[in-house]
């Protein structure tokens, strides 16, 4: 079970503007990351629990198990997630 007090980073156009999330990252170090569709910055970066990640988007949970060194992608809220290790 995912500790939903864990951190994770996202963007400031997910919290702020409301971007859909449409990639995933779960890194080898246990770290998530949460990114939406556009270009950013190291000074887009916000620092958020994965719980409150879930309560911008709860479709998320339907990844949250992913392994480290996976990714989770789709086009849009609407699509299903596509799931893939990367490097």
């Amino acid at each position: 079970m995912i500790n939903t007090n864990q951190a994770a980073i996202t963007t400031k156009y997910v919290l702020y503007d409301h971007s859909e999330i449409v990639s995933v990252y779960h890194d080898m170090d246990d770290d998530w990351q949460f990114y939406g569709v556009e270009e950013v910055e190291t000074e887009d970066a916000v620092l958020l629990s994965i719980g409150e990640i879930i309560e911008l988007d709860a479709s998320v949970k339907e990844i949250l198990d992913i392994k480290k060194g996976y990714s989770a992608h789709r086009n849009s809220r609407k699509d299903s997630w596509r799931i893939e290790k990367y490097e």
